[in-house]
């Protein structure tokens, strides 16, 4: 087991985004700190990577995108607000959302503006994470997905679109009875999702129409995911929930420990019999049957587990952020490589402490590319590790 503590990790080097202490691959072990890209920002924003790219925002109204093999920037794309949307690659496209209310639509390869669609929802104030009420924390963003030429996408005006990805035309919206933070999932020609007023929808894909619908008792931050002929989704009402994905039928129910919100999204196990999930509360990462929602084993996290697992090479990787205002029980930030057979520790690096509620912490999925682990911390870095 290799224990890092991010805090003592210094810079050696700068260029571009600024690259920080390059360490030789050459006879890493499996955790082994390699190098950080400074971004100066905090990364709430999972990563997208095609070949040799990186491509990913940042709370700074940035779009980055980073050269792996050369270890440099390529280019960035400035939007007005900040960016927390995982971008979806079609072709020589990418997608992503900003806060500034856009849709945006860019060429991957130089950074090009395309198209910019309005999402109408720029106007919308967030309520982040802090130690007073409303107790909503409204800190991500519905991520788009692309399908058979279409762009999908939720907003903060309770509606979601579906957009040409040639020309950025609105093919048509739905309308929810709230904001639509969830990232859509395009099954055999529908399109799931959630929706802060609490509810998952099943949509035709083509029309916009309603196929189906299932009410829970809080809102739904996490993305709805299809596994083994199931639509597993959790929500704030402490719950995590298998519907039938053809008619939206409950199957099974779990109950989160300690009444933990469920805003964590599922990742399928390599069987794909069963899924990895995260906590906030609960302050644990949980390995579920997908058959019959009966739990396999946890792992402590020690902190708010809010983002989606990656599952790769037997591995799971799920980061935690932490907070320790006064009149709140404490929670610790951290990242963790854990055996996803046993649930056991396989290596963790502790993050840097940073300013606010929130105090520092990963939330954004990893990346693997080429046998390295790449780490969006909320310290501004993104953080390399050997696999």
């Amino acid at each position: 087991m290799t224990i890092f503590n991010r805090s003592k990790l210094k810079p050696l080097c700068y260029l571009s985004i600024v690259l920080v202490s390059s360490v030789g691959h050459v006879n890493a072990k499996s955790g082994d700190y390699l190098r950080s890209y400074q971004i100066g920002s905090q990364n709430w924003g999972s990563m997208s990577v095609k070949g040799a790219s990186a491509y990913f925002g940042s709370d700074n109204g940035k779009f980055y995108a980073l050269n792996l093999d050369r270890n440099r920037l390529a280019w960035q794309f400035e939007t007005g607000g900040i960016v927390r949307s995982k971008a979806a690659i079609y072709n020589h496209k990418l997608f992503f959302t900003s806060d500034d209310g856009y849709l945006y639509a860019l060429n991957r390869w130089s950074g090009t503006e395309l198209w910019r669609v309005s999402l109408n929802d720029d106007k919308v104030v967030r309520n982040l994470p802090a130690n007073h009420a409303p107790w909503d924390f409204d800190y991500t963003k519905s991520s788009p997905t692309v399908s058979n030429g279409t762009v999908y996408v939720g907003s903060g005006d309770n509606h979601l679109y579906a957009v040409d990805i040639y020309s950025g035309k609105i093919k048509w919206s739905f309308k929810a009875n709230d904001m639509i933070r969830s990232t859509p999932t395009v099954y055999q020609k529908q399109v799931i999702f959630g929706s802060w007023d609490g509810s998952v929808y099943s949509l035709n894909s083509t029309t916009g129409d309603l196929s189906w619908k299932f009410e829970t008792g809080g809102p739904i931050v996490s993305s709805p995911a299809v596994i083994d002929n199931k639509v597993i989704v959790g929500s704030r009402d402490t719950h995590v929930y298998a519907l039938d994905v053809s008619s939206g039928k409950g199957l099974w129910q779990y109950e989160m420990p300690g009444g933990s919100w469920v805003e964590s999204s599922a990742t399928p196990s390599e069987s794909g019999h069963a899924f990895y999930l995260g906590s906030s509360d609960a302050n644990i990462l949980l390995k579920i049957d997908a058959t019959n929602g009966d739990v396999l084993w946890t792992f402590q996290t020690n902190g708010w587990s809010w983002g989606k697992p990656l599952v790769k090479n037997g591995k799971v990787y799920i980061g935690a952020v932490g907070h320790d205002e006064p009149g709140w029980y404490n929670t610790e930030s951290g990242f963790y490589s854990v055996d996803a057979a046993s649930g056991s520790l396989l290596w963790q690096y502790k993050p840097k402490r940073v300013e606010g509620f929130v105090h520092g912490g990963v939330y954004a999925s990893p990346s693997i590319v080429n046998g390295q682990v790449l780490v969006p911390d909320l310290d501004g870095y993104i953080h390399v590790f050997d696999e």
